[in-house]
């Protein structure tokens, strides 16, 4: 991706008029037609194109000639656009530094003047994506959809968490990126802990807590475990939620999250307790049976 702070500044007004309309109607099109894009923005046809074209060629946009010129936003696009939203809705004032960048996301630090240093992660296609893509029929939608879906799905998991688990504090979702409370600490497989099995105990209890919320994390591993003064679990994409009946709309969020009371939540649950029980084996010799552990976690 492009240096995503000069990308910003160079974005023209008309250009961001375009690139709204392309979100406004991606849930429509795969490529939205470049005469409706001229139409909702009041452009000449002659100038769309041109700033279409001008677009592509900062990587913001895909063009594509259907049986109509259609253009669709890449990863960079939609992370302009859910930037920019943020922006204009005051929750955020100042973008920092790169702080990683993964198979599905990029995060970077932030400031907000309301809430201080956060965190800002910018959801993106991933190995995960595309499985579901081969899962789940999402019409001849373009499959940047499925970053916003993400996203959203993300949000909703730590709106319903936050104060009950421990989870970084949501502030806001917009597009692709979900803004949120900077909590300092490290991931579990970068330390060699000195106190492992309180560690081990405490996140079986995250996971306890989680359940008792009716949310099964569908990923966890030493790689989403945050050690800080507490441990903290993160990433959230892939979460399930126990007796939900099929894919809802939450009230506060107005696009589909597809969030899943899938069957197969306690098998996933099982998975996120074998990860985490091999990991503790493998690296401090530490067992505990399994099934003790998931009995434990379903007790409410």
């Amino acid at each position: 991706m492009r240096d995503l702070h000069n990308l910003y500044k160079k974005i023209r007004k008309v250009e961001w008029k375009v690139i709204n309309t392309i979100f406004r109607e991606m849930w429509n099109y795969k490529y939205v037609p470049s005469d409706l894009i001229s139409k909702r923005v009041k452009l000449n046809e002659v100038d769309t194109l041109k700033t279409l074209k001008s677009l592509g060629a900062m990587g913001v946009v895909e063009n594509k000639v259907v049986s109509y010129f259609g253009s669709s936003l890449t990863f960079q696009g939609i992370t302009l656009f859910s930037l920019k939203r943020l922006v204009e809705k005051g929750k955020l004032d100042m973008l920092g530094k790169k702080m990683g960048e993964g198979k599905e996301s990029v995060v970077y630090n932030c400031y907000s003047e309301k809430y201080g240093e956060c965190v800002l992660k910018f959801h993106k296609l991933g190995v995960s994506f595309r499985k579901i893509r081969e899962k789940r029929d999402y019409g001849d939608l373009h499959l940047s959809v499925l970053t916003v879906r993400s996203a959203g799905r993300e949000y909703r998991a730590l709106k319903k968490l936050f104060g009950v688990a421990k989870v970084p504090e949501p502030f806001g979702w917009e597009g692709n990126a979900v803004l949120m409370e900077l909590v300092d600490g490290r991931e579990l497989y970068k330390l060699r802990l000195e106190n492992p099995s309180e560690v081990l105990d405490a996140i079986i209890e995250e996971m306890r807590r989680m359940f008792i919320a009716g949310v099964v994390h569908g990923d966890l591993s030493q790689y989403n475990v945050l050690i800080a003064e507490d441990i903290y679990i993160i990433d959230f994409p892939q979460w399930v939620e126990v007796g939900r009946s099929g894919d809802e709309r939450d009230e506060d969020i107005n696009v589909n999250t597809d969030v899943n009371a899938n069957e197969n939540w306690k098998e996933l649950l099982e998975r996120d307790v074998e990860n985490i029980l091999k990991y503790f084996k493998k690296a401090y010799g530490i067992e505990k049976d399994i099934n003790s552990v998931i009995n434990y976690v379903l007790a409410e």
